[in-house]
């Protein structure tokens, strides 16, 4: 009687790397849809120091107001009348946005408060102003 023997490359079998792609793919699909993305305002103003500034976990639209009271969004400068039209385009995208209002300490108070304003007209119910905390 003959015994035959197997070679052991017949022995190995093949890794499929079919289910691990799958699972790659689900996540990078579940990273791009569940990340929100944060424009900046274009400008670094100072901001006024507040004992009670708190960090807010989430401020999807930044508007920045410079100390000429100049209004910024995602890094271009925007006329006053435009702020309105400007959130609801960015609140259409992410009905859950709110606004954060960077402005600078010697910004006018009436340019705060209008953008303020405009931004609560285009239906976001957070407005929140920026400020640094007390060291």
């Amino acid at each position: 009687m003959a015994i035959t023997r197997r070679r052991a490359a017949d022995d190995e079998g093949e890794i499929s790397l079919t289910p691990m792609l799958d699972v790659v793919f689900i996540l990078l699909i579940f990273f791009i849809v569940s990340t929100s993305f944060v424009k900046e305002p274009g400008i670094d103003p100072q901001r006024p120091v507040a004992e009670t500034a708190a960090a807010k976990a989430r401020g999807n639209i930044l508007i920045g107001i410079s100390e000429a009271d100049a209004v910024w969004m995602a890094k271009r400068r925007v006329p006053l009348e435009d702020v309105r039209r400007l959130v609801e385009a960015a609140v259409a995208e992410n009905p859950e946005s709110s606004v954060v209002v960077v402005a600078d300490q010697r910004a006018s108070t009436g340019t705060v408060m209008d953008v303020m304003d405009r931004a609560r007209a285009a239906g976001v119910t957070t407005v929140s102003v920026s400020a640094e905390p007390q060291a």
